[in-house]
């Protein structure tokens, strides 16, 4: 049976320092030392998180916690999916109602699971994409683009890594063709919530040290990181082991992490920002293997990161990874994930339902670097005979196609225009992302 990724942080009574940057919030769960064993932030103000036990994490522990006012309010729930005894992979949410997670047998069935949707805040959750066949399916994750967007992840079966994707929120799914998705290596495997994801852009790691990426929500796949080269030879391994993270289809950083035993002995920084053709090993400052990084992110379109510990503290990078300082010390964290510089949130663990349990940031990382987080945005082709595409690595929440006058002549929230019936000539297209940030661009109709 293969290894199975948890966040089995102990809960760790520590002092705790005084921290500028992490305001804390409380999740709600009934009982205390709930750890957040994993997030997603959709947006400023949705947030769905997941739960594991902080004293005992060998219990297998089916709960939730979402926000979708920023963390003013916290609604922890159970993951009912029928059955006590399925491991829950991880949870990705769109809005206050509706999420998605994954959930399998780890024993006895190997592998057996499915992807599982609520639509009215976790209250009840539905079966929809089945990871069915017995020794070999075994489901690794599922994320949500946006509503209608969703993949899910999982390991070989019949010889190709189990993927599929969704286009209609989960109606019908279809699996990635093999054409479209590098072959396997001998053993090669996935691990749970092994994925990372920015905009459009999702990436995969495994035990034989490779990333597989995605730059169109799942549907074609390609290498982007070969950790033989480096000696990652297991992202999940008890001596050699590693994680990443992505600031867009581009510019990403992965860590490797020596043991022995338990104890971290070394700690290397690989950085790429051409997606992956090439990584370079970064000297970097401010942090060490003794700090013992539990996870690691960025903010979108952006070089800033940030780093947890479960041992205790928190750093930020401005500089790509190259030089690192304290945000906190002797705080236990553990997922952290950004929407922007001014909205983080790391998961921690509650004492009770009313105390504790996530932190937020609550000031600025630093200067955001506006002209790469303009030039992640691209509107093409240009010239077109009427079909507009929009590539970017935030969510769009608007697009608008004006004349020259100003008036608007075709409005939607797709990443998909069609000008095909304007007449020949000169339009505006205007592009509005959830961050707050616009771009417009003139388009030529031919």
């Amino acid at each position: 049976m293969k290894k199975i990724l948890l966040s089995a942080f102990a809960l760790i009574i520590s002092s705790s320092s005084f921290s500028q940057y992490w305001s804390t919030q409380n999740t709600g769960f009934a009982t205390a030392s709930r750890g957040i064993s994993g997030m997603e932030v959709y947006d400023a103000n949705t947030v769905w998180a997941f739960a594991y036990d902080g004293v005992t994490s060998t219990n297998n522990i089916q709960e939730f916690t979402k926000t979708s006012n920023g963390g003013t309010t916290w609604t922890a729930g159970s993951i009912n999916v029928g059955n006590p005894a399925m491991t829950i992979t991880n949870i990705s949410g769109v809005s206050g109602t509706t999420a998605w997670t994954g959930a399998l047998m780890s024993t006895a069935t190997d592998g057996i699971g499915a992807v599982y949707k609520t639509t009215n805040g976790g209250t009840s959750w539905t079966a929809q994409q089945a990871f069915s066949t017995i020794g070999e399916s075994y489901l690794n994750f599922v994320h949500a683009f946006d509503a209608d967007n969703v993949v899910a992840g999982g390991d070989p079966e019949g010889n190709e890594f189990e993927l599929y994707t969704t286009s209609n929120g989960g109606t019908s799914w279809t699996r990635v063709a093999a054409a479209s998705l590098p072959n396997p290596l001998n053993g090669e495997y996935g691990y749970n919530a092994g994925y990372y994801a920015v905009g459009n852009n999702i990436f995969f790691y495994t035990n034989k040290g490779r990333i597989y990426k995605s730059t169109d929500k799942g549907v074609t796949w390609s290498i982007a990181f070969t950790g033989s080269t480096y000696s990652l030879t297991d992202f999940g391994g008890t001596t050699v082991g590693g994680d990443m993270a992505w600031s867009s289809a581009s510019n990403g950083i992965v860590l490797k992490k020596n043991y022995t035993g338990q104890n971290p002995t070394a700690l290397a920084i690989y950085r790429t920002t051409d997606g992956g053709t090439n990584w370079s090993t970064v000297t970097f400052t401010g942090i060490t293997a003794a700090n013992n990084i539990s996870d690691i992110t960025y903010v979108p379109g952006t070089n800033i990161l940030v780093a947890t510990s479960s041992a205790g503290g928190s750093w930020k990078s401005l500089d790509n990874g190259s030089t690192w300082t304290s945000l906190d010390t002797g705080v236990q964290h553990l997922s952290v994930r950004c929407f922007d510089a001014n909205t983080c949130y790391s998961g921690g663990f509650n004492t009770s339902a009313t105390v504790g349990g996530m932190f937020k940031s609550s000031q600025n990382l630093g200067v955001v670097d506006t002209k790469r987080a303009t030039n992640a945005l691209s509107i093409y082709p240009n010239p077109t005979k009427g079909e507009i595409n929009i590539k970017t690595d935030k969510r769009v929440k608007t697009s608008t196609v004006f004349d020259l006058s100003g008036k608007v002549l075709l409005q939607t929230n797709s990443e998909k225009l069609n000008i095909g019936q304007f007449v020949k000539g000169t339009y505006l297209v205007k592009v509005e992302l959830t961050d707050g940030t616009s771009t417009t661009e003139k388009i030529i109709k031919d």
